[in-house]
């Protein structure tokens, strides 16, 4: 994810730190977690994690990366829709992204805001995303949405399905590096067509905390 304070980068010299200075312990503490890629980092070095941020965005991506520690079944929302997978191999979460790349795009929040065809009343049209590609980013965030609301997924199902979206809508976004501006031509990665990605799921058998704002949930 492009997002500016990612500390990608980092993480091999931030643990060679450690392991110089013979600093030593079983839990890692990450109060600014943003992407959660410092998190993940010492997650998989069987770290026991716990990690904040103001950002609702980061703490979903949390969820799904560090409190969650298992790969999710799916099974309830699987038995509820039809798909005609073109993969004999795939399991429950692919065969769900698949179900969504392929929704019909719905004219929702991003379309109205951040896309040209409805913002046309302004000095300069939006340009963040395509028209097709807003609508697309809309129907999945809404589908997801709908399956929490009917009790077809579960809470640790949710926010991975949430943190599968946000993952990838940086890649077909028309900016540079934040949202507080968008291109004013377009950039090749965002006529795209818009696709879904699985992400990552860390397993552990430890128990990990993840926080927004001041309160732990």
């Amino acid at each position: 994810m492009r997002f500016i304070g990612n500390k990608e980068r980092l993480l091999d010299w931030i643990f060679s730190v450690l392991i110089d200075n013979n600093i030593e312990g079983e839990v890692f503490f990450d109060f600014f977690s943003g992407t959660s890629n410092v998190g993940k980092f010492f997650k998989e070095k069987n770290y026991k994690i716990v990690s904040s941020d103001l950002l609702y965005f980061s703490y979903v991506l949390q969820r799904a990366y560090i409190q969650n520690n298992s790969y999710p079944s799916f099974h309830k929302v699987i038995l509820s829709i039809d798909i005609k997978s073109k993969s004999l191999f795939a399991d429950n979460y692919e065969l769900l992204i698949e179900y969504l790349n392929n929704l019909k795009g719905y004219e929702g929040f991003i379309f109205q805001n951040y896309a040209p065809s409805k913002t046309q009343e302004l000095e300069k049209p939006r340009m963040y995303f395509t028209d097709e590609n807003a609508k697309k980013i809309d129907a999945i965030r809404l589908k997801i949405e709908e399956w929490k609301e009917n009790n077809l997924i579960n809470e640790d199902e949710y926010f991975i399905l949430l943190a599968t979206l946000i993952e990838r809508v940086g890649f077909f976004a028309n900016i540079l590096g934040v949202y507080g501006a968008f291109k004013k031509d377009w950039d090749a990665r965002a006529l795209k067509p818009f696709l879904l990605k699985p992400i990552k799921i860390i397993t552990s058998e430890k128990e990990h905390f993840v926080y927004n704002k001041l309160n732990r949930v």
